[in-house]
């Protein structure tokens, strides 16, 4: 049987337990966030005494909450367990109202350990193009950046602008990291040497490529995340972006810089053929 399956079977009337009934997700997650009374509870949900008590003696019965002082709270596994039932939650709500990008996208490439915490983007709005402005995606991204101090990113591609960009940010003084495919280190080589000599010299700019074949590109900044994917068709979309600013998104923007980072090695070490 497929382990997941088997695992299922082991917990779904758990599963059950808290998808069956509004009233103890919302109390659950309520508790999670503060200690409330009785009275409290009532007045924050609508909802009658004899409506919520039987509730809170299941979630006692589970040691998810405990009372204390005439104050409901939850234990450290109940805090646990609401914790993984709000990411769940916020994964759901993402997918659902985000629905036509995580269609339309290999979103699939994300690294498996980044995918499962994808609800971390909840918070975030896709930004389009519209047809009558092709270039409205990449100046929102141009304005995202503005007053930033620290810059890194991961490209699969080669945007004409982009070399020139990142330089003027470095002679600003903003820090910055860049992780290229082999691909588009060998473009940059050929079309701007004169840029990429300048790099080296920048102790504020590092430069690093991978070899590997990424299918997302992003940029993550102290203040935001933008991110993009490619079509099911093998093009990239440059005419839509995930973007954030919640720290949740960029704190998983970063993590997933880090993993591209220490899988890539210092371009300007590497010698052209």
């Amino acid at each position: 049987m497929i382990p997941e399956i088997d695992l299922y079977n082991g917990i779904k009337d758990e599963l059950k337990f808290f998808t069956t009934s509004g009233v103890r997700v919302k109390l659950l997650i309520s508790l999670n966030r503060e200690r409330m009374t009785m009275d409290q509870l009532k007045d924050e949900f609508g909802y009658r005494t004899s409506t919520i008590l039987p509730v809170l003696a299941e979630l006692k019965s589970k040691e998810l909450i405990y009372q204390k002082d005439r104050q409901y709270n939850v234990t450290p596994f109940g805090r646990l367990i609401s914790s993984k039932l709000i990411d769940f939650i916020e994964t759901l709500y993402m997918f659902e109202t985000q629905e036509q990008f995580w269609k339309n996208h290999e979103t699939h490439v994300i690294p498996e350990l980044f995918f499962r915490n994808i609800g971390s983007l909840v918070r975030s709005q896709i930004v389009e193009a519209s047809p009558a402005d092709l270039f409205e995606v990449h100046r929102y991204f141009l304005k995202l950046l503005e007053g930033c101090k620290v810059i890194n990113g991961v490209s699969p591609f080669l945007h004409p602008e982009l070399p020139g960009m990142f330089e003027m940010f470095a002679e600003h003084e903003v820090a910055i990291r860049l992780v290229v495919t082999s691909s588009v280190l060998e473009l940059m080589r050929e079309r701007h040497e004169d840029v990429f000599q300048r790099f080296k010299a920048m102790p504020n700019f590092s430069l690093r490529v991978i070899e590997e074949d990424v299918r997302v590109a992003f940029t993550v900044t102290e203040k935001v995340l933008s991110l993009g994917f490619f079509r099911p068709d093998g093009t990239y979309d440059y005419n839509a972006d995930l973007v954030s600013e919640d720290h949740a998104a960029i704190e998983w923007g970063n993590a997933l810089f880090e993993y591209y980072w220490h899988r890539s090695v210092d371009a300007t070490l590497q010698d052209p053929d």
